[in-house]
């Protein structure tokens, strides 16, 4: 049974497998944007996963006029477990900073579960701290991705997708991931990875769930950029970071 609790990370991926080409889009936690329940009044997209998994796709779907078709949802101890199964993954950080318990250096770096948590929970060594936060957590995605797509995890997915088990929720059936991976077997070929993020400004204003309480006001800008991004990946066409 899924649980509902506030969705603190929210990643729209856009995938053509047809072309290799994957758009990774995040959106902040606190953009502030009518819930698909809320009748218009507008409130944080976190509070979006207190009504359900249902409700942050749809209102990922009416933010970007987009059909989202599968989640995949992973709490914190789940998340570990994955980094961990994979061996660890090396992920490319923009700057170097530090945790309570880690450093990191700019450039890419190697992580297991505990290292790979810190890193994109982090905010507070960042000048633009969730915004940071948020390309981080695009960067780790990078890099699990690219170590999946490698061929020794390909050829034994099997017993990868059996050492996380239990690990995360999906919707997402496992005859379309297990094509995906025959595609890739067979076809080989490197995938074009993009990541953006949408931006704001701080605020505070009423939101439909918890009253007055600080938001990220959207940069419609960014928000179009993103919709064109997404477009491009259905029209089969090449995309690059803006």
């Amino acid at each position: 049974m899924i649980e509902s609790s506030r969705s603190d990370v929210n990643i729209l991926a856009t995938i053509n497998t047809e072309t290799k080409q994957v758009l990774l889009l995040s959106t902040p936690r606190d953009y502030y944007v009518p819930l698909s329940i809320s009748n218009g009044a507008e409130d944080k997209l976190t509070h979006a996963g207190i009504y359900g998994v249902d409700v942050c796709m749809d209102t990922l779907e009416m933010l970007y006029g987009v059909n989202v078709d599968y989640f995949f949802r992973v709490n914190f101890s789940g998340f570990e477990d994955i980094i961990n199964s994979l061996g660890g993954v090396n992920v490319y950080s923009e700057q170097s900073f530090s945790t309570e318990n880690y450093s990191y250096t700019e450039g890419y770096n190697y992580m297991d579960g505990a290292k790979a948590l810190e890193f994109v929970r982090e905010r507070y060594a960042f000048a633009d701290g969730d915004f940071q936060r948020g390309r981080n957590q695009l960067a780790l995605i990078q890099g699990v991705m690219d170590k999946m797509l490698s061929a020794d995890m390909l050829m034994n997915y099997n017993s990868v997708l059996d050492a996380v088990a239990g690990s995360f929720e999906t919707s997402i059936p496992y005859d379309v991931l297990s094509g995906i991976v025959r595609d890739q077997l067979s076809s080989g070929g490197s995938w074009n990875i993009v990541s953006y993020s949408v931006s704001g400004y701080g605020d505070m204003q009423t939101t439909y769930s918890a009253g007055y309480a600080s938001v990220v006001i959207p940069d419609e800008s960014t928000v179009e950029t993103a919709k064109e991004l997404i477009n491009q990946v259905y029209a089969g066409e090449t995309i690059s970071k803006p």
